[in-house]
């Protein structure tokens, strides 16, 4: 497995870390993060973290009633965000407004959200908010039919109907930040020859990376250039040896994050180099059993996602340069829950994660966050230096 290079970073501060770690950090060096659970909208319902911005605002879904019918609840599907550091509060969180199914699938830091409402057609419309509004407020209506991603220019890309006979649906990007303007008016970003293609996340430079169909009917992960339409020739990041790749997140650096077919037939999450393809030593391999995914990264290539362990069961992951690591054996406390998915990781190392409580036998989305905050980048790069420091403790736990 490659040493990004994260690695080299954390190594060459290995000595100014572990001064960071042993003044602030004497009692807990076997714990990573605290925990906020998120809660939910009704109480009875469930909640799920699907991203993160830099201020700690988390956004994702919680079921809300609507009354009973026969004695059972009439639950639907709203997208919420966080204030900074928050549990969901129900009278200030719900942006979906009340009103159908939403969704939230990306955030910026100015709080700009952008997600899905069920539409009384067979196609799904997509909204971007203002900063910190709502999906109601005028104006927040973009069209394409799935927003998957926002940058801080408020630039989004997603998956756009580009054409009608045939029903054609490709990668698509949005350039104008006041939603006003932009109703329908996005880039098509083409295929890597192939019929379909989806934009699942964008950088502030305005590299566009999702998956694609090839000419002959593959599926593969793509990295356009900044501001630019898919390039077949140039923007194909190939696989980790199998026939498919999707790509989930990019960083400012290009580095790039998703998950791959092996040769195999196993799925593996996988990390790129800066502006590279895809190559075996990509592969960030599994928490035991033969499937992992990658969602996001920062820009120190911290990564978080979702693994299999070897009896099957889902695990919430990190990765921190060199391995990765089951995120419920780095938890600051004992709980009721186990961390089955992380979607979003910011630049100050919070994860936003969804967890199966047993109390109520359901999900709820839970903040981590390191311990102790960092409160500088020398702070953060400890942190990462910290992993390294406590792998041996974690693949015990992992092991029991």
């Amino acid at each position: 497995m490659k040493l990004h290079k994260i690695c080299s970073i954390s190594l060459a501060l290995t000595t100014v870390s572990l001064i960071g770690l042993n003044t602030s950090l004497p009692a807990a060096a076997a714990t990573f993060y605290n925990v906020t659970d998120l809660g939910t909208f009704s109480g009875i319902g469930r909640s799920r973290a699907t991203g993160i911005n830099d201020l700690g605002q988390v956004i994702g879904e919680s079921t809300i009633s609507f009354g009973e019918v026969d004695g059972q609840p009439i639950l639907a599907t709203q997208a919420f965000r966080t204030a900074p550091n928050s549990p969901i509060n129900i009278t200030t969180d719900n942006i979906g407004g009340g009103g159908g199914e939403t969704t939230a699938n990306g955030i910026n830091n100015s709080g700009r959200v952008v997600g899905t409402v069920q539409a009384f057609t067979r196609f799904t419309l997509s909204y971007r908010t203002s900063p910190n509004g709502y999906v109601s407020d005028p104006g927040s209506g973009i069209g394409i039919l799935r927003a998957n991603d926002i940058n801080t220019s408020s630039q989004v890309t997603g998956r756009g109907l580009v054409n009608l006979d045939p029903e054609t649906y490709h990668a698509v990007r949005i350039d104008q930040p006041d939603n006003n303007a932009a109703f329908n008016n996005f880039v098509d970003l083409g295929t890597l020859g192939g019929t379909d293609s989806i934009g699942n996340a964008i950088n502030n430079l305005g590299q566009v990376v999702g998956s694609s169909e090839t000419a002959n009917g593959e599926t593969r992960a793509f990295r356009t250039a900044a501001n630019s339409t898919i390039n077949a020739a140039t923007d194909d990041l190939s696989t980790l040896g199998g026939s498919s790749s999707t790509a989930f997140d990019i960083n400012d650096k290009g580095q790039v994050v998703g998950s791959s077919t092996t040769a195999s037939g196993a799925t593996h999450a996988f990390l790129t180099n800066a502006n590279s393809a895809i190559d075996a030593e990509d592969d960030l391999g599994t928490l035991g059993g033969d499937f992992s995914i990658a969602y996001s990264l920062n820009e120190l290539g911290l990564v978080v996602g979702d693994s299999q362990l070897a009896d099957g069961s889902d695990r919430a992951f990190l990765y921190d340069g060199t391995e990765l690591f089951d995120l419920n054996t780095l938890l600051a406390g004992d709980f009721d829950f186990v961390l089955t998915s992380a979607r979003g990781i910011n630049e100050s190392g919070q994860i936003a994660a969804t967890g199966f409580f047993a109390d109520t036998q359901t999900t709820r989305a839970v903040l981590l966050t390191p311990v102790p905050e960092p409160t500088s980048m020398l702070g953060v790069l400890a942190f990462g230096a910290g992993a390294g420091l406590l792998r041996k403790r974690a693949k015990q736990k992992v092991e029991l």
